[in-house]
Formats: C-alpha cells, sequence, structure tokens
C-alpha cells in the first residue's frame, strides 16, 4: 500500500459484521480493505458531487431563459 494506515474503529451490527465477513471470504481479501474501498468510493463520491456544485456556480458563458427566448423570438424575426 505504501501509505501509512491509522487504526479506527467502528461498530457494526451482528448482521452486518457476517456479511462484510463473508464477502471478504468470497472475495479473498480482508475486511479492513472491503472498508476502504467503500470509504475512499464514499470520500470520490463527495469531491465529484463538489467539483459539480462548482461548475453548476459557474454561469460565464451561460444565458438566463429570458435572454434565451428573445434570441430566439429574434432569429424567427430573421427567417
Amino acid at each position: 500500500m505504501g501509505t501509512a494506515l491509522k487504526r479506527t474503529t467502528i461498530f457494526l451490527t451482528e448482521e452486518q459484521h457476517e456479511r462484510l465477513r463473508r464477502l471478504a471470504f468470497e472475495q479473498r481479501t480482508s475486511m479492513a480493505k472491503l472498508l476502504r474501498d467503500a470509504t475512499l468510493e464514499i470520500l470520490e463520491d463527495e469531491e465529484d458531487v463538489q467539483e459539480g456544485l462548482k461548475a453548476l456556480s459557474d454561469e460565464e458563458g451561460t444565458v438566463t431563459w429570458k435572454q434565451y427566448q428573445e434570441s430566439r423570438q429574434e432569429r424567427r424575426g430573421e427567417l
């Protein structure tokens, strides 16, 4: 892995623990790796959401609905 890992504690129900244990066994990996992978996916999804929100707030090069309607009317008048 190359990166120092930090220990943390989580609490799972017995059912969650057993399901995670079985999944780890089926995938021939550790429960810890499955949890790290799931955590990374959540963090990356959150980064994507934040980048998307930032892109949506960038109004450069956009037009308002009113501007769009006016440009459509102008084009119809030119035809």
